[in-house]
């Protein structure tokens, strides 16, 4: 099963790469030179598209397979002549540990260089709140600086992601806690704590605040090395809790009882938004689940346009592959008000509703791959056309549509009907050895992982 489930996920992200790459040489579309400089681990100019946005240079740079994500990904690394790029202070901490760019790149303040004019951007509140302002389009000739943190803060208790924070000024309260992906469910929010040092730098004062009483507080700016303690209610901590993600109008944590019922707490939550799939909801356990992922619960909470390929594919193959998932027929719970297929909740569950998806992904040996329309009805023949036809180095007889709600590979012909969030792949035509394919194959997952590995790494920070 886990072999499986490798292979899967192999090959859905494979089928990412494969986007992207072909993407870039799409007619149109004229490649883009960024400069990437300060404390990052491989400085240097990388070719892009214009479809790039800042998190792609970055999650590219961190990958320790740089030679190879060249080749694959169509990038150039070059010497870059000094004149080309900002003359940054040498980072406070130097190590040649690459552990170190991943504990000391700084996040929050990366300057994009632009016709002679700055600009300051906080990709820790894209990967953290979604923030789609904080993660611009890259344009030709940007010179992109990422600093050094230079101080921190923390916030732990009754706070959903708790840990150590970059620190920069004007960073109020409710910034920390924004980052932080706000209160937990059982947090006290009339009990917060905040350690200040003194000038000593050795005693701190400690200052109580009751934001339920006072909300006021939450803008109280904070000082470099700050620490916020959230108290929590014991006797809320101690009673069965269950997560929503996705479209519904309340999505969040929600505490249960013995008798609740999964229809129940869909109403609770506002019922599905206009974009919400009843009939894709995934509803899992997350103690039967054991190996958590907090970059797939962070992609659950993000809509589809915030989303890069890569990113979809690793989302959608998670969801089918949960450990613990629940078989029920949400449209038959929803159509009969739940009197029918509505289990009882159990505490640890998981509710999932993704977003409509009205597209086709085209990928492979087609002249214009990427995403089509769906139209209802069309075969597979359409979706081909539409992206062009083929190219001439197609292999003859081995399309294949991966459905995309379950991730089965099927052979196309006139009677299989497309659905939406259907991905058709057409094959290279190539003389290789099983061998060669299996060594790809390896090598390839290698380098995948290592990209996820990064995005892990940046949303860590």
């Amino acid at each position: 099963m886990r072999i499986k489930f490798i292979l899967i996920l192999t090959l859905s992200l494979s089928l990412s790469l494969l986007v992207a790459t072909e993407n870039s040489t799409i007619e149109g579309i004229v490649p883009i030179n960024i400069s990437l400089t300060g404390y990052v681990e491989n400085p240097g100019v990388y070719q892009l598209t214009p479809l790039n946005r800042l998190s792609d240079l970055l999650m590219i740079s961190k990958s320790t397979a740089v030679e190879q994500a060249k080749s694959e990904m169509g990038i150039v690394q070059e010497t870059v002549k000094p004149a080309q790029l900002l003359s940054p202070p040498k980072p406070e901490k130097e190590t040649k540990d690459k552990m170190g760019y991943e504990k000391n790149q700084g996040l929050r303040s990366i300057q994009i260089i632009r016709n002679g004019k700055t600009e300051t951007y906080d990709l820790l509140k894209f990967y953290r709140m979604g923030d789609i302002n904080n993660n611009p389009f890259l344009k030709d000739g940007d010179v992109v600086y990422v600093p050094a943190i230079k101080n921190f803060v923390s916030i732990g208790g009754g706070i959903n992601l708790p840990g150590e924070l970059e620190f920069v000024e004007g960073d109020k309260i409710s910034t920390i806690i924004e980052l932080s992906l706000g209160f937990t469910f059982d947090a006290d929010i009339s009990k917060l704590q905040l350690y200040r040092y003194k000038e000593n730098r050795i005693d701190y004062d400690v200052l109580n605040y009751d934001l339920k009483a006072n909300p006021s507080l939450l803008n109280l700016p904070l000082q470099a090395d700050d620490r916020i303690l959230i108290s929590c209610d014991s006797e809320i901590r101690t009673r069965q809790r269950i997560k929503i993600y996705g479209q519904v109008k309340n999505p969040g944590e929600y505490v249960i009882d013995t008798n609740t019922t999964l229809y129940e707490v869909l109403q609770q939550a506002g019922g599905l938004t206009k974009r919400g799939n009843i009939k894709t909801m995934v509803y899992y356990n997350e103690n039967i689940n054991v190996d958590p992922d907090p970059y797939f619960e962070m992609l659950m909470q993000r809509s589809l346009n915030e989303m890069t390929p890569l990113e979809y594919s690793y989302l959608r193959t998670n969801l089918q592959q949960l450990k613990g998932k629940y078989s029920i027929d949400p449209v038959k719970m929803m159509d009969s008000e739940g009197k029918d297929s509505n289990p009882t909740l159990f505490d640890g569950d998981i509710i999932y509703i993704p977003e409509k998806i009205n597209m086709v992904w085209v990928s492979g040996q087609v002249k214009n791959p990427g995403m089509i329309p769906w139209m209802e009805g069309k075969d597979w023949s359409y979706y081909i056309q539409a992206a062009g036809g083929y190219t001439n180095n197609r292999k003859t007889g081995k399309d294949r549509i991966i459905r995309g709600t379950s991730g089965n590979w099927v052979k196309p012909n006139k009677k299989v009907a497309i659905q939406p969030g259907d991905t058709i792949f057409i094959p290279a035509q190539t003389d290789r050895s099983l061998w060669t394919d299996v060594k790809d194959i390896v090598t390839l997952t290698s380098s995948v992982v290592t990209i996820i590995l990064g995005i892990h790494a940046l949303t860590a920070n």
